[in-house]
């Protein structure tokens, strides 16, 4: 148990997301990647000179194309262009996606990353247009340099949806996002939270606290805007302070390193935010190794669910707390759907989704009501 006022979180267990075409009556998203994970695994597992398996709705356009199945699947195509599924909440947008189409009748799906590099993203949504598919969803690494492939696919009467708030003006039919300033924001408030209960606990009513930073990469648009976030929630509280920022490049192995480092220069600390759970858990096994566990507050982000992902990590006491980043890719479908069904219908500019933040007390009515709420169309 983390602080003497933190709750057993092995009481708990995992959360839900909404579902891309409604709360109530469609599968989850959360679900929807555990199966897949399920899939992958029995897929595994298939001798080579097993019988063929269904074609995914990821598999290449060209193999399509050279099996001759191309021409026959007249279901609408749905691409999803992301900057780089290493990065484990935008595997876990892939992965959710591709199940919610799955399960939506005359839909199919083609994803391509970027590997983190733009000129390559600008290639990928050229590609997309030639195909000519009824959507594009992009998450952007530089939104400006995208904004005439965005009319030009427009001219072409392709939906563009942006998931970046960045692409607020960049002429997409809607942008769905989560402001990753608030992520920061709310995770400063936790840890805060945190320290005023440490202090009531030991009898102070100064609330003080040394805090260390472990950002995904060094310099990015979505990691400086949680950071940034972060400190503006930290500044709230005079006596809080951030004593150690460093990267982490999205690994655990990474953080696990950068958190010996950190132990190594200030010896002691109260509280350290990750910027993703893997990475969360990378720091908490340095400071189970520096024999301060008990004393250090952990804070993660995403809240995905899956083995060794934010919600087990939670529900088992390795880390104290994550701040769950909305999927985005379930609105942006119900969006899509909707406007195909329904020649009425005009989305919104944009539609913000709000992070939650998840700790041991809240995660079992997560598990029962979801976690974010989809605001309506």
């Amino acid at each position: 148990m983390m602080f003497s006022f933190t709750l057993p979180a092995a009481l708990f267990i995992g959360m839900l997301f909404l579902t891309a075409c409604g709360r109530s009556n469609g599968p989850d998203v959360e679900t929807m990647v555990s199966d897949l994970e399920k899939q992958n695994q029995q897929k595994k597992a298939t001798s080579e000179s097993s019988a063929p398996a269904p074609v995914s709705a990821l598999t290449s356009p060209s193999i399509l194309a050279a099996t001759g199945l191309a021409a026959q699947d007249e279901r609408a195509e749905i691409i999803l262009l992301l900057p780089d599924s290493r990065i484990a909440m935008q595997e876990f947008q892939r992965n959710g996606l591709s199940m919610l189409v799955s399960r939506q009748a005359g839909y199919k799906l083609t994803t391509s990353d970027a590997a983190g590099s733009s000129t390559q993203q600008l290639e990928q949504f050229r590609q997309a247009i030639v195909a000519k598919p009824a959507a594009i969803l992009v998450s952007p690494i530089d939104p400006p340099a995208i904004a005439a492939l965005i009319v030009e696919a427009q001219t072409h009467g392709i939906t563009v949806i942006g998931l970046d708030k960045r692409m607020l003006n960049e002429g997409c039919a809607s942008v769905v996002f989560s402001d990753q300033r608030r992520v920061g924001r709310m995770a400063a408030d936790t840890i805060i939270d945190a320290l005023k209960r440490k202090a009531a606990d030991e009898k102070r009513t100064e609330i003080t606290g040394r805090v260390v930073q472990l950002r995904g990469v060094d310099d990015s648009y979505s990691t400086n805007e949680i950071a940034e976030g972060f400190s503006e929630g930290l500044r709230m509280q005079s006596g809080v302070i951030l004593v150690h920022d460093a990267p982490a490049d999205w690994s655990t192995e990474n953080a696990t390193k950068s958190t010996t480092e950190a132990f190594n220069l200030q010896k002691n600390f109260d509280a350290i935010y990750a910027h993703s759970d893997a990475i969360a858990i990378g720091a908490a096994k340095a400071a189970e190794t520096a024999g301060q566990r008990e004393s250090v507050f952990i804070v993660g982000t995403d809240g995905l669910s899956g083995q060794k992902r934010g919600l087990e990590l939670v529900r088992l006491g390795e880390i104290d707390a994550s701040v769950v980043q909305p999927a985005l890719v379930d609105l942006a479908l119900q969006i899509i759907v909707k406007l195909r069904s329904d020649k009425a219908f005009k989305p919104q500019p944009s539609y913000e989704i709000l992070p939650v933040v998840i700790l041991p007390k809240n995660v079992e009515q997560s598990l029962r009501t979801g976690t974010y709420k989809l605001p309506n169309l």
